[in-house]
């Protein structure tokens, strides 16, 4: 029996994976983490993974070399030290070979904490500008259609306007940009966006509570 058939006899594919951070649920179902699932469509049982969103699939020794971008080989070389197995193989692993699989471990649970930090924020931030854009169209809406002198125009409005080719721009990069473009709005200008959604939101409140009062 090869190593990769012991391998299989002695630990299952849901210990190895949960012992590298996926988090899987009582039906076995977890987010797959090789590609953006955001609801869990990896089925992971004792001997294999398959993943109905993107159609990674294989044993034990395959998720590792995945996860890791390792040789199948190698991937099961990780796994017998990291469990410590009792399987012999022809390559023994060093002391910097384990400080290097520990730190590749380490960066990929670190990229993987900033992709979902990421993703969280560009969720939020679309909901954000969306109602942005909604708020002015209504602030528009109700100034704009009064008789005049019955609206109050504050420099409130004034600034949604202003902004609001912006909040445009910015839904059009988080809704149909590429990772790049998106990527760099989070690191470049995240804090800009939340200020002047923050603006938008305070204004818009006002100005249609102002002018609602006024109406009734």
């Amino acid at each position: 029996m090869n190593i990769f058939h012991e391998i299989k006899s002695m630990i299952s594919v849901r210990q190895v994976a949960e012992s590298y951070g996926l988090k899987v649920n009582r039906n076995g179902m977890a987010c797959c983490p090789f590609h953006n699932d955001k609801y869990p469509s990896m089925k992971i049982d004792s001997s294999h993974y398959y993943c109905f969103g993107c159609g990674a699939h294989g044993d034990a020794v395959g998720y590792v070399a995945e996860m890791f971008s390792l040789a199948q080989y190698d991937a099961a070389c990780k796994i017998i030290q990291d469990f410590n197995l009792p399987i012999e193989t022809e390559h023994k692993i060093s002391d910097d070979e384990k400080n290097a699989y520990r730190k590749l471990v380490e960066q990929k649970q670190y990229a993987e904490t900033v992709k979902k930090r990421f993703e969280r924020w560009a969720d939020e931030t679309i909901d954000q500008l969306k109602e942005c854009k909604h708020l002015i169209e209504e602030a528009k809406d109700l100034i704009f259609t009064k008789e005049p002198g019955t609206a109050v125009i504050s420099n409130g409005f004034a600034y949604m306007l202003h902004q609001q080719e912006k909040i445009e721009y910015w839904l059009d990069i988080l809704c149909m940009g590429d990772e790049a473009d998106k990527r760099q709005l989070f690191l470049m200008d995240g804090k800009e966006v939340k200020r002047i959604a923050a603006n938008i939101k305070r204004a818009g409140d006002e100005i249609l509570g102002r002018n609602r009062k006024r109406v009734g």
